[in-house]
Order: C-alpha cells, then sequence, then structure tokens
C-alpha cells in the first residue's frame, strides 16, 4: 500500500498478487469437490445396488427365483427401467402397466455417470450385477464390483 497525496492506493503488484493467491485458492477447491463428487457418486452407487439386491430378494420370495437373463441387460436403460413380476415380464419398459402388488421396484436407478452402467445377468438361482466404482469405498479400492444375492465383491458370476 502506498501513500500519494494523503490517498491510499494498491499498488498493480500488489493486485496482481491479490488475484493469483485468489486463482490458487479457486484451484484448491475445485480439486476438493471434484473428489467429494466422485465419494458422492460411487456412495449412491452401492445404495442403488444394494436398493436393486432388496427389490430382487422379493422378487426370488415370490416367485422362487430370480429373473433370468441370458444375455447381460443395462439397468434402468429403455426396457429394463422397472421390476415387475415374472408373468409380467420381470424387468419391463417404464410404460408397462404392473400390477400394484407385484411391482418390486418401479424405477430401477441408473449409474450416476451416463457412461457407465449397471449390468444384469441371472439364472434362476443366482444373479451378478456388475458396476463400477471410481474411487477407493467402502467396498474397497476402485473398480469392478459384482452383486450377488449374499454379497457385493470383485467375483463374477452368478450367486
Amino acid at each position: 500500500m502506498f501513500k500519494k497525496n494523503n490517498e491510499w492506493g494498491v499498488s498493480l503488484i500488489e493486485l496482481l498478487i491479490i488475484i493469483a493467491i485468489i486463482v490458487l485458492l479457486a484451484g484448491i477447491s475445485m480439486i476438493a469437490l471434484n473428489s467429494q463428487q466422485i465419494k458422492a457418486r460411487d456412495a449412491n452407487r452401492i445404495s442403488d445396488i444394494r436398493q436393486i439386491r432388496t427389490a430382487l430378494e422379493f422378487y426370488s420370495s415370490d416367485e422362487a427365483q430370480y429373473p433370468v437373463v441370458e444375455q447381460p441387460i443395462i439397468l434402468g436403460q429403455t426396457g429394463s427401467e422397472k421390476l415387475c413380476a415374472k408373468a409380467e415380464g420381470a424387468f419391463v419398459s417404464a410404460g408397462t402397466e404392473c400390477k400394484t402388488e407385484t411391482t418390486y421396484m418401479s424405477k430401477i436407478p441408473k449409474d450416476p455417470l451416463a457412461n457407465q452402467k449397471y449390468n444384469y445377468l441371472g439364472s434362476a438361482t443366482g444373479y451378478d450385477i456388475t458396476f463400477i466404482t471410481e474411487k477407493e469405498s467402502s467396498l474397497g479400492p476402485a473398480g469392478t464390483y459384482h452383486a450377488h444375492s449374499q454379497v457385493i465383491d470383485a467375483v463374477p458370476g452368478n450367486k
């Protein structure tokens, strides 16, 4: 700060230093925010998968089997947006009317990122839902995980 004719002012160097500090703090904040967004997406994925597993257990309890799908389907996409009774087609599109008592999940969630998916493959005795975490989470390090009726782990296959 300098004084000229009884007026206080800021020199150009001081102004540049203040701007540099603000830019540095903004950059650090963006990095921290991005990290928290990744953690939030992973927590959302794990919550989604647990809800889907619960719906599948109710389905299995009523139908005495899991939805049978021989080729993997993408959950939450067109044609697999709801989980209804076996007689109604199990995984069905959003426009399909399900009886209230046989709607196990009225809206199957999608992965928070558009380029990642929840893939389902199932037999009468088990299923495998594949999903990817971006960062270390409660499941372990970042990577591909498989949800089954009993556990979520890194091992593929219907269980």
